[in-house]
């Protein structure tokens, strides 16, 4: 552990209590001459963080007004640099800086069944595991699947298999998250929730949605990106925006303006 510095030397005579400035350096050299260290590192062993049997700490209060912590403390700050250290902050500071490509748009890629969609990380509010499901009576559908508790507020949570009209079955209805012990939650360890938003002239819009798989975080190239062919299902190329290829993986763009009116309207009416 680091020693503080010392900043405080309490001492009679009308000199500065600060350890800067002429007089406080003179105080110092007097007292380094009339103080001792008992042992090493008596800070940790008689001092404050010891049994406090330093008979000097009657004088200084505590160990980081004692100029024997001030040298030690010296001393640290003063050691030669490690083999290699200085050379590899060199190359470091020497490099030079990697500018953002401006035309480049930031996206989280995930995966619902076998499909890899992407969303703005604008709208993202957080990516947080499976929890427990609550059901709404006689509201449940294939797009709202019921409420979450997400920081302690219960969240609206919905489907976007549903919603993109996707075979596969919904990552919360598969993985039966009713029940009380959430032992079911740990089966699938990919999967996740994710918290999206989009503030409006209403306030905000908040929705949650779970997903098989979550890849991270990507910067696209917008002039890598293609327009959605016309062989894709219809509901999901209303959606999606446009592809782009990651890792050998054809990813979708969702429009998050249609996707979040697409689940404000199948859920209220």
């Amino acid at each position: 552990m680091t020693p503080d510095l010392p900043n405080v030397f309490p001492l009679s005579g009308g000199l500065p209590t600060t350890a800067t400035g002429a007089r406080a350096s003179s105080a110092l050299h007097i007292v380094d001459a009339s103080v001792q260290a008992p042992m090493e590192e008596c800070w940790r062993r008689v001092g404050v963080t010891g049994d406090r049997s330093c008979p000097e700490l009657k004088t200084f209060i505590h160990c980081r007004n004692c100029p024997v912590l001030a040298a030690a403390a010296q001393t640290f700050f003063d050691r030669s640099a490690p083999e290699g250290y200085l050379e590899s902050w060199s190359r470091i500071l020497e490099a030079p800086e990697i500018v953002a490509d401006p035309d480049a748009t930031s996206v989280l890629v995930f995966r619902l069944g076998r499909e890899w969609l992407s969303l703005p990380t604008a709208s993202l509010v957080e990516v947080t595991p499976l929890r427990c499901l609550h059901r709404v009576p006689h509201r449940t559908s294939s797009v709202l699947e019921g409420f979450v508790n997400i920081r302690g507020q219960l969240q609206l949570c919905v489907s976007l298999h549903g919603l993109l009209g996707l075979d596969s079955k919904p990552v919360i209805a598969s993985h039966a998250l009713l029940a009380p012990d959430e032992s079911d939650i740990d089966a699938r360890p990919t999967a996740r929730l994710l918290v999206v938003e989009r503030c409006g002239s209403q306030g905000a819009e908040r929705w949650v949605f779970g997903v098989d798989q979550v890849a991270g975080v990507q910067r696209v190239v917008r002039s890598s990106m293609r327009t959605v062919p016309s062989t894709l299902s219809q509901s999901g190329a209303r959606f999606c925006q446009t592809l782009f290829d990651w890792q050998e993986k054809t990813v979708g763009l969702l429009d998050e303006s249609r996707v979040f009116d697409g689940l404000r309207d199948l859920v209220s009416s």
